[in-house]
């Protein structure tokens, strides 16, 4: 039997849902010291945070099926499937308010897609800087290749993902069976 994006969608957002449950229920816990503590609760919100993105991967493809676009088990990311439609002549609502998402810092679209894009990133190699530079010139330090400021993941950024996700979501689909 096949599992349809649809419902891997649901999946996904369910687990999201059962490990921020787990990681409110682990921060009440005095059992264990704080630092094994602190452990399981970025481990429980760092699984969550991939289980959403998990959850939109999979809400790509559930948009490429309900848009009739062949083979889209091959949609792996926002701009292929906004290719793929576009190729097909079609321009769903449901793309446009992604990409919106997306793009506009601070969402909750956008954070997400940051962190687990940052989470996935090996760490960068530092710019070796020279002992003595020559010439006798002041170093200057470029404070452009400083590191993005890092999300730090907390349970209500969290919530709030998946509360906003499973929202769209829901909307969205209500929205298109509608046509």
């Amino acid at each position: 039997m096949s599992i349809s994006n649809f419902s891997l969608v649901n999946q996904k957002l369910a687990f999201a849902k059962t490990l921020c449950v787990l990681a409110g229920e682990a921060s009440l816990s005095s059992s264990i010291s704080h630092s094994a503590l602190r452990l399981r609760q970025d481990a429980l919100l760092s699984s969550c945070a991939f289980q959403l993105s998990l959850a939109f991967h999979f809400y790509l493809r559930e948009i490429a099926d309900r848009s009739y676009l062949k083979n889209s088990g091959a949609i792996s990311s926002l701009d292929e499937l906004a290719q793929s439609l576009t190729q097909s002549d079609k321009y769903p609502s449901e793309i446009i308010e992604l990409r919106e998402l997306a793009s506009q810092s601070g969402s909750w679209l956008e954070q997400l897609l940051r962190y687990t894009q940052a989470a996935s990133q090996s760490p960068r190699k530092e710019k070796e800087q020279k002992s003595f530079p020559q010439d006798n010139l002041i170093l200057a330090v470029d404070i452009t290749a400083s590191e993005e400021q890092s999300l730090s993941l907390t349970l209500e950024v969290v919530e709030f993902w998946a509360e906003a996700f499973r929202a769209m979501v829901l909307r969205q689909r209500d929205t298109s069976a509608e046509f």
